[in-house]
């Protein structure tokens, strides 16, 4: 019988390190979403299952928090379970574990079942056998939670999606709105602190060819809430907090 959950194994190669040779962010969540393929495609419900259903998985929230970020030419297991499904998402967690065998990290993540055609969403119970896969195995971090709007943000930066952002849809890549948020921060923020948890909703899909503004304003102390717009449309939410 196949486990419920997937351990896949990623090095952290120098190409995509940053200047302090540790893994970044979007390295990680690249990692995540390869996990999140291979483990689907192994159980039956992956992009090949799914596009024969005329369906699609889409990314609708993640949450990830991070104590430590894994260093250059080291090795990481990349734990992944599904934790719950109902009839409009299921939730996808992951453990990050170091070549030492201690847990580094988490993250939640919110997925909807969508028609390929329409766009609308699809009812993930009519998905025979997927309720077989949830697991029991606990997640120790908050669920990713939906982020307020923000309405007086000061503009950080804009953007043009181009071709080196869009996935095989021509839509922003997933991890390409992580990166295009971390970097409104200054490199003097990343000499001194880290990210510790980053938060994120996805709203709509940013599309090649269209100029994107991201705004931002710090919350609290070490928080900040990012808005990324195509005029009036918001198309994702971000909340980014440090230590």
């Amino acid at each position: 019988m196949t486990s419920k959950e997937g351990i896949y194994t990623y090095t952290i190669d120098a190409y995509l390190s940053d200047f302090r040779g540790k893994a970044t962010l979007p390295m990680l969540g690249g990692f995540m979403l390869q996990a999140a393929t291979r483990h689907a495609e192994e159980r039956n419900f992956g992009y090949s299952f799914m596009s024969s259903q005329q369906r699609a998985w889409v990314l609708m929230r993640m949450s990830i928090e991070l104590s430590e970020y894994p260093n250059n030419d080291t090795s990481i297991k990349l734990h992944t379970w599904v934790s719950d499904i109902n009839k409009l998402f299921s939730e996808r967690c992951f453990a990050f574990e170091d070549q030492d065998g201690n847990y580094i990290g988490y993250a939640r993540s919110m997925w909807a079942s969508i028609d390929l055609e329409t766009r609308h969403p699809t009812n993930i119970l009519d998905l025979e056998r997927m309720t077989e896969l949830k697991s029991d195995k606990v997640c120790p971090i908050p669920g990713a939670v939906k982020i307020p709007f923000l309405k007086d943000g000061e503009s950080a930066a804009s953007f043009t999606v181009k071709y080196s952002d869009i996935d095989i849809n021509k839509h922003l890549n997933s991890m390409k709105y992580i990166e295009h948020f971390i970097d409104i921060f200054p490199i003097e923020m990343f000499q001194e602190k880290e990210i510790k948890t980053f938060e994120m909703n996805y709203l709509a899909e940013g599309q090649y060819g269209t100029t994107l503004d991201i705004l931002k304003k710090e919350t609290e102390l070490d928080t900040s809430v990012l808005e990324m717009k195509h005029n009036d449309k918001t198309i994702c939410l971000a909340r980014v907090t440090w230590q």
